[in-house]
């Protein structure tokens, strides 16, 4: 996609943008709040091209001036760390990583790494698209829960045969 604007070496914080593609030459950064104002159009497309990292700063977040918008991207050239309870809205699309730190949520969006992991600790996904999101539990407890998922799948076997 051809760029609309530039923004290599400039914080998100603190600024207004409207609908584009917005590139970053190496890492982007977030510290405060950036505001996305889609102008009044529903169908409006934000997608932020980042050659390297993408990392917030704690308590961050990015907000809509003119209503939700589902169409926002992020293509990060390698990983992606939102910062403690930083509330992050769009789609990452991280080659290397994503790191969601304790507390940090995306809105109407989600987190997909293509060559490696996704670390969630007490996040929440989806929450501001018109639906509940999920909750993504500590990291233990989703082991808990798989093992007594092959547990449960091992008793309705038995029974099965009984």
């Amino acid at each position: 996609m051809a760029s609309t604007g530039t923004l290599t070496g400039q914080d998100l914080g603190g600024k207004t943008l409207t609908p584009g593609v917005y590139f970053f030459a190496t890492s982007a950064q977030l510290t405060g709040t950036l505001t996305l104002n889609n102008l009044g159009n529903p169908n409006a497309l934000f997608v932020f091209q980042i050659g390297s990292t993408l990392t917030t700063a704690s308590n961050s977040a990015v907000v809509f001036s003119n209503g939700l918008d589902k169409n926002v991207y992020w293509q990060v050239g390698s990983s992606a760390t939102l910062g403690t309870t930083t509330m992050f809205a769009g789609n990452i699309l991280a080659l290397t990583s994503i790191t969601m730190n304790t507390g940090a949520g995306i809105s109407c969006g989600s987190a997909l790494a293509r060559n490696g992991a996704v670390t969630l600790d007490n996040n929440v996904i989806g929450g501001g698209c018109g639906g509940g999101g999920t909750t993504v539990p500590e990291p233990g407890t989703i082991s808990l829960m798989g093992g007594g998922l092959i547990i449960l799948a091992g008793v309705a076997r038995r029974k099965l045969r009984i």
